[in-house]
């Protein structure tokens, strides 16, 4: 019963807290020329839809799957995409189901991006219907949790959703940061990560093999996170562990994307 309970509370932390980094297609620019980018520009390089699959393992077992998908969209305020993602786990007698609708923005005059809302549904046994507004420039939240409604404030760094943070994440290392902090609306209070850049790391792919990659470690109290980022797929996340006894492991398996010319 131990490992099933701690499976099932690892299978919820990696369902939202894998960062899948879904910024726009950007593999040619470098930190300087990401700083320097109008509005104009970033908008148009953002008209693309992304694609990505994931698989899960747990004890040396496939266990489950995560698909997300991004869309940009045009004729917007701000540059503006929409972001869904599903996700099955499958161990033993325990099943669960993760869905997320995320709208994310890129506020052009601060230099990152905002969640202006997001609505997530968990089934199995950590089952949750969740739904956030995000304002004031992402300092403030109101969540709708089942029925309950609550409200969160922060002063010093906008509130993300998982798809967002995973976003701007993709945008510091292209800018070449290598400390940041970052805070995400969890569903009943707000975490705050305080992420490093580790340095490079070459890892054994099955799809692609060996993989040069930018290793990030969170050293402050969720010190188990630690993500892999490959600049040859498009700096976007392709591999994420819980660094823990029973580890949840997570292997990008395919990416695709289709922008306009």
């Amino acid at each position: 019963m131990t490992k099933l309970t701690t499976f099932s509370k690892l299978a919820l932390n990696i369902l939202t807290l894998l960062s899948c980094c879904l910024l726009a297609s950007m593999p040619k620019l470098s930190a300087v020329e990401i700083k320097e980018l109008s509005a104009e520009e970033l908008n148009a390089l953002h008209q693309c839809e992304k694609n990505f699959e994931y698989n899960i393992y747990f004890l040396g077992r496939n266990v489950g799957y995560l698909e997300r998908t991004i869309k940009w969209h045009k004729n917007t305020a701000l540059p503006e995409a929409t972001v869904t993602s599903f996700s099955e786990v499958s161990y033993l007698w325990l099943d669960s189901t993760y869905q997320q609708t995320t709208t994310m923005q890129y506020s052009p005059k601060d230099k990152h991006f905002l969640t202006p809302g997001f609505s997530q549904k968990i089934t199995g046994l950590k089952s949750r219907d969740m739904h956030a507004i995000i304002a004031d420039n992402g300092l403030k939240s109101r969540v709708t949790l089942d029925t309950d409604i609550s409200y969160y404030q922060v002063e010093n760094y906008p509130l993300y959703d998982i798809d967002t943070l995973g976003t701007q994440i993709r945008l510091n290392l292209l800018r070449g940061l290598k400390h940041f902090t970052l805070s995400r609306q969890a569903s009943s209070r707000i975490d705050t990560y305080h992420f490093e850049v580790a340095g490079l790391d070459v890892i054994e792919h099955k799809k692609w093999g060996k993989l040069t990659t930018i290793k990030v470690i969170e050293v402050g109290e969720h010190e188990s996170i630690v993500l892999w980022f490959s600049s040859k797929h498009d700096h976007q996340l392709i591999k994420a562990e819980l660094d823990m006894i029973f580890s949840p492991l997570v292997w990008l398996t395919n990416f695709s994307l289709q922008c306009e010319p």
